[in-house]
């Protein structure tokens, strides 16, 4: 542990850093690094969009007395506007199999010094095989005060792939143009963009070509989860997220003193889906 990161290896091989400086608007995990390539397959400082933070927990427009839009995703510059505090990152279990560590955040509007959540995080990390790694993430959440959150897009767990693993997009100009080798497929067999975006899934993958290999990453979300399901938001040029936020048609709301949880696996593997049994680190997640 670092002063400001916590680094992971498996078999002295570099697998992922929480990166928690008090310079970045959110803490977040990068790299992610594929179990046979050892590189990344998410991205950090990615035009379009720089301010997806690789594998990251955040949130756009709450609002509550004194914030007309608390606003935690972007741009990462623009800490005044909402910032993701971290106070106590440690790790609590370290066994040679696995890596626990928590962090209780804050999440504050440093412009008014309104507190918004507190929230404790706890990461569980093992590679059951040589081709498989698995994060468990355990947040739990207590709301400081009413408020609620507007519709958006820019919400909550997510995960921004690497532009090779991108499912590829050429109509949206020059940034847009060198994308695609990937899939994106939810638990129903949708795939890409088109076909799994506003859908209920239990998960989806993103993978593709990775320095000569097909990886990727899976992102299963817990039934016992507050607001679930979280409806997909998928994009063809690597961002996806399982959204309880953003397709609504009202605001969310949320009361002081009350407790949400969610909880979330992300599998990073080599291969597709099937090989990686997405499908079945979904059924022993859940107990399902």
């Amino acid at each position: 542990m670092e002063d400001d990161r916590i680094s992971v290896k498996v078999n002295d091989e570099d697998f992922t850093s929480y990166l928690f400086s008090p310079e970045h608007k959110y803490p977040f995990y990068y790299p992610v690094n594929g179990p046979l390539s050892g590189q990344s397959v998410t991205t950090w400082d990615q035009a379009p969009y720089p301010h997806h933070s690789s594998l990251y927990v955040s949130l756009d427009w709450v609002i509550s007395e004194n914030v007309d839009r608390g606003n935690y995703w972007q741009p990462r510059h623009e800490l005044e506007t909402g910032q993701v505090f971290s106070r106590k990152p440690q790790i609590i279990g370290n066994d040679g199999k696995s890596v626990v560590f928590t962090d209780h955040l804050e999440w504050i509007v440093p412009a008014t010094g309104t507190r918004h959540f507190n929230e404790t995080r706890t990461v569980k990390i093992w590679a059951p095989t040589s081709t498989v790694r698995v994060m468990d993430f355990d947040l739990e959440f207590d709301v400081l005060k009413d408020l609620s959150v507007r519709p958006t897009g820019h919400s909550f767990f997510s995960a921004r792939m690497r532009p090779e693993i991108a499912v590829g997009c050429m109509n949206h100009g020059p940034d847009w143009a060198h994308l695609g080798t990937g899939t994106i497929v939810d638990s129903e067999g949708n795939l890409d963009e088109a076909g799994t975006r506003e859908k209920p899934g239990d998960w989806a993958a993103y993978y593709g070509d990775n320095d000569g290999v097909t990886e990727g990453l899976a992102i299963i979300q817990h039934p016992d989860n507050s607001y679930y399901p979280g409806l997909w938001v998928t994009r063809d040029y690597g961002f996806f997220s399982p959204s309880s936020f953003c397709f609504n048609k009202e605001p969310v709301e949320m009361k002081e003193g009350q407790k949400l949880s969610f909880r979330y696996r992300v599998v990073v593997f080599s291969g597709d889906h099937e090989e990686a049994d997405i499908e079945g680190w979904y059924r022993d997640f859940t107990g399902s």
